[in-house]
């Protein structure tokens, strides 16, 4: 009875065990819930283009554009953390770049003045 008992809590602790993730693995919405989205903002993001719409600041056609790169920028970050490895030194270049140009470019649509009421 006490070897079963024993057997019975060892695999429920193996079972338990995030299988799939790896080390420092941080990816928020998509992966095992921790964190805030693999180090990055990009709910951040969302949430800013959501705000402009929200106020008035930015115009249909500019935040179909952020949400576009928005997407692009989500898709590449997924990309490259199925590729088993992690992500690698230009990986992580490259979506920083991209993380960089759309928070520029997110800024530059909330104070370009376009949908303002006067």
């Amino acid at each position: 009875m006490k070897k079963a008992l024993i057997g019975l809590v060892f695999g429920l602790v193996l079972a338990a065990q995030p299988y799939g993730a790896r080390p420092g693995d941080n990816r928020g919405a998509y992966g095992n819930g921790y964190g805030n989205g693999y180090g990055y903002n990009v709910n951040n993001f969302s949430e800013r283009i959501a705000r402009g719409e929200r106020a008035g600041l930015i115009t249909r056609k500019e935040s179909a554009k952020l949400w576009s790169m928005e997407r692009n920028l989500r898709r590449e970050i997924d990309r490259s953390y199925r590729s088993g490895f992690g992500m690698s030194p230009g990986e992580r270049d490259r979506i920083n770049r991209m993380s960089a140009q759309l928070d520029r470019e997110i800024s530059r649509q909330m104070r370009d003045r376009e949908n303002y009421r006067w």
